[in-house]
């Protein structure tokens, strides 16, 4: 054993101060087992205790302990027959144990080649709870496979035990494969853990199967809990059996898979057993043709329940439901469909801009009749209406988001995220296909990258800033590929040509002349000179406006103005009318967002307009985007609540939303840190037609221990 890895081994998961057991599985007993426990606050006292026992398999217990359990007979000393920790001793969970293991004769060590299986399939799951928002793992070697230990900060209670269960089987069905599994047992509270700078003796040690040193591999330079709501995503997508219904055509048997797939024409590129029942994957997905196998897959369980998953981001909102009714129409009621048909137009990269149809008759050909009959108008559906995706989905579900033709305008008092919204509007429409151009008055161009680079990098690719509380950046490998990816997506407009609107105002036209440019933003009012109108503050504004309003009905753009609010706003809520400037911008714009950061200037503010049992319901969130005004479907005074990650700078729809953004799906796999250096590209693990059924136990395997 090595000394100093144990050491490294309390630091990291035991802070060199935590009670935790020590279990020691002695295999010199010729009748059954020998197994020692000892109750440890030291780790010094710990190697002096397992010193003798090098030739042992030893474990030590990965949650929270009850301190009581230090007064047991094994104090400080390893005890053979003791009690150990049970279930209901764990008083938390502290970590989340992913043993990706590889199938092999019980008895015997893995093979240099069943390690390096394992390792691909470990790089596999980092990248997939990295892309669903997990803070990074520490990664180790246990002899045999591969450990990943995730923070956590997790209740024991039978509800995150069954998540926890739920988590294991779902990376499990998707990513065991290749001989390598993962394991669904540890999550029980009470499980127990290679320990590691132990030799793994699982057999003896020869050539080709060598006994290995359980190591630490690489720790997070912050081990940080990831939030019981990322599990709980992660939990949800096991595939749950649906009931027979007349509509969905089950029947009291399991549905027939084979007969769906055959008649569909949906081709199978190979079939993979894992413990859960069988991966069938899909020579490309269903929604995207580009993402060839070994990318999407249905997941057939034994239960008869059936699951589908694209490891692409731009395809993760879709489940097998989805599958079946892009395939079967009917497959539903009407509702399901219609749900189904929004989910592929909200969520389609690229959407066409309608454009206005003109009337080539009567005064002028390009202005058509000065006076119109309503048989003269061309018929519009309001509900086919095209709009930018903001990427909030409470919000677009309820004005459809930015719809061509209009001008919004956003405000807040000082620092309640406007700048954020707008970096969040911007990321989303450039990941919708959209080419968006924005003048930003207060920014300097190097701070307005760098803050849409820190968004559109996330959490898990930002670092702090070292010396500084609370401050974050991302790094220029990763700006790098941001940038990359916004390539013609997104303009700045050079501030070394003055605020003169004249001259933006112009500029901005032959932009979206030369770029297709259809999301503008102007950030914002007060910094603009608006010296091609006359008169007063208020009449310049009005002309102002009133041109942003024609250019973009016009040009079929949506314009963006952000506003102030006046200095006297003083200790009230901040309302419309408080926004500075004449009353006309509002009057005439056609949205009006006011941004609220949920504080208690606001909780105490907010009640008095808006009731307490209505802000009570807002008090989870972070930020608060409040629809003041929206002509197209006349909202008004309505609420939508945000989670806000700082680090990143995130709007966050739910509380466990990770959003992968195009440069990180457009970026080969090999731009991107791995855990193991391995030549295995993503995705599922190719060329196994193995199942990975459980070996016969050995005396030594983990799972043999009682508990």
């Amino acid at each position: 054993m090595e000394a100093n890895i144990i050491r490294m081994w309390y630091n990291v998961f035991k802070a060199n101060h935590e009670l935790v057991e020590i279990r020691v599985i002695d295999p010199s007993a010729r009748n059954g087992k020998k197994i020692y426990s000892g109750y440890f606050t030291d780790v010094e006292t710990i190697l002096a205790a397992i010193a003798p026992y090098d030739y042992c398999q030893i474990y030590f217990t990965l949650n929270r302990i009850n301190e009581a359990c230090y007064n047991r007979i094994q104090r400080d000393r390893l005890q053979l027959g003791a009690i150990s920790t049970s279930a209901g001793d764990i008083v938390g969970r502290d970590w989340c144990l992913i043993d990706i293991d590889v199938v092999r004769p019980a008895g015997t060590n893995a093979s240099d080649a069943e390690v390096e299986t394992a390792k691909v399939v470990a790089n596999n799951v980092c990248k997939f709870l990295r892309d669903e928002g997990f803070t990074p793992p520490v990664v180790c070697l246990s002899g045999n496979g591969v450990h990943l230990l995730i923070r956590q900060n997790m209740a024991n209670t039978e509800k995150n035990t069954e998540t926890m269960k739920r988590f294991l089987q779902v990376l499990d069905m998707l990513f065991s494969a290749g001989g390598a599994h993962i394991d669904c047992a540890p999550h029980d509270p009470n499980r127990i853990c290679k320990l590691y700078g132990c030799v793994s003796r699982k057999g003896v040690n020869s050539p080709d199967r060598p006994q290995r040193l359980s190591t630490i591999v690489s720790v997070p330079e912050e081990i940080k809990p990831t939030p019981n709501e990322y599990f709980e995503k992660v939990a949800a997508m096991l595939p749950q059996q649906e009931r027979p219904s007349r509509f969905n055509g089950y029947s009291a048997e399991k549905f027939d898979i084979e007969s769906f797939v055959t008649q569909h024409g949906i081709g199978i590129a190979k079939r993979v057993k894992f413990s859960g029942g069988e991966k069938l994957v899909l020579n490309e997905c269903p929604f995207c043709s580009d993402h060839k196998a070994p990318d999407s897959a249905l997941f057939v369980m034994d239960s008869g329940a059936i699951g589908f998953k694209c490891l692409h981001h731009s395809c993760q909102q879709y489940t097998w439901r989805d599958v079946r009714l892009k395939f079967d129409p009917q497959a539903y009621d009407q509702r399901d469909y219609k749900e189904f048909q929004h989910k592929q137009s909200y969520y389609g990269k690229t959407a066409q801009i309608q454009q206005l149809p003109i009337k080539i008759e009567g005064e002028s050909k390009e202005k058509g009749k000065k006076w119109l009959q309503m048989t003269d108008i061309a018929f519009r559906d309001p509900s086919q209406l095209v709009a930018i995706p903001t990427g909030i989905v409470a919000l677009d579900k309820k004005v459809m988001g930015l719809i061509m033709g209009d001008v919004t305008i956003i405000s807040g008092i000082s620092g309640a995220g406007k700048t954020s919204v707008i970096d969040f509007f911007l990321l989303n429409a450039a990941q919708r296909g959209y080419v968006s151009a924005v003048w930003s008055g207060e920014l300097q161009d190097f701070r307005f990258q760098s803050w849409l680079d820190q968004m559109a990098a996330g959490p898990n690719f930002v670092r702090a800033k070292e010396g500084y509380d609370g401050l974050y950046y991302a790094p220029k490998e990763i700006c790098d590929q941001i940038n990359r990816w916004l390539e013609g997506k997104i303009y700045l407009y050079n501030n070394e040509y003055g605020n003169k609107f004249s001259q933006i105002f112009a500029d901005i036209k032959e932009c979206v002349k030369t770029t297709g440019a259809q999301l503008l933003v102007v950030d914002n009012l007060m910094a603009l000179q608006l010296d091609n109108y006359y008169g007063e503050k208020n009449d310049r504004q009005t002309g102002f406006i009133n041109d942003l309003k024609d250019y973009a009905k016009r040009e079929n753009v949506h314009i963006v103005l952000v506003c102030h609010p006046r200095k006297e706003q003083g200790f009230q809520l901040l309302r419309m009318e408080s926004i500075s400037g004449t009353a006309d911008l509002t009057n005439l714009a056609d949205n009006c967002f006011i941004i609220h950061r949920v504080g208690r200037d606001f909780k105490r503010r907010a009640k008095d307009f808006f009731g307490a049992p209505t802000i009570e319901e807002f008090e989870k969130y972070d930020s608060v985007i409040e629809v003041c005004k929206n002509r197209a479907f006349g909202i008004k005074d309505h609420l939508i609540g945000l989670y806000y990650d700082k680090p990143s700078r995130r709007y966050k729809n739910d509380a466990a939303e990770h959003i992968i953004y195009g440069w990180q799906e457009d970026t080969r796999i090999d731009d991107l840190p791995e855990v193991f250096d391995t030549t295995q590209p993503m995705g599922w693990v190719e060329n196994s037609d193995e199942t990975p059924e459980e070996p016969e136990q050995a005396i030594e395997d983990i799972d043999d221990l009682p508990f």
